[in-house]
């Protein structure tokens, strides 16, 4: 056979204990969070924005300017996007110094 001619001791396997398990992350809203649900909530964020905006200034003449500096691009751009579907003509979008958009203008 293959050990007839091992020598030596014969090593044991250790009896050693397993490490406790990692502990479970909270559940968010049923799930585990994700990047999706980050996501989900921060646009969210951004379009609680921009119906208080509007709720303040829906009986006004003057345009409803909203603050997006905060806020990603991609994500202003997805929600202006939703504004136009919605029959809003976003008017203008500011943008800062730095390149980032700064404000959305309704009318």
């Amino acid at each position: 056979m293959i050990f007839d001619n091992a020598k030596g001791q014969s090593r044991q396997l250790s009896h050693r204990q397993l490490p406790p398990p990692a502990p479970v992350l909270p559940k968010m809203e049923g799930s585990l969070p994700t990047r999706a649900n980050a996501t989900k909530k921060y646009k969210d964020s951004l379009i609680a924005d921009v119906n208080e905006a509007i709720n303040q200034g829906i009986n006004t003449t003057s345009p409803i300017s909203i603050g997006v500096a905060k806020y990603n691009p991609a994500v202003v751009n997805e929600v202006i996007s939703l504004l136009n579907k919605s029959g809003w003509d976003v008017t203008s979008l500011n943008i800062d110094g730095n390149g980032s958009y700064s404000a959305i203008i309704l009318s």
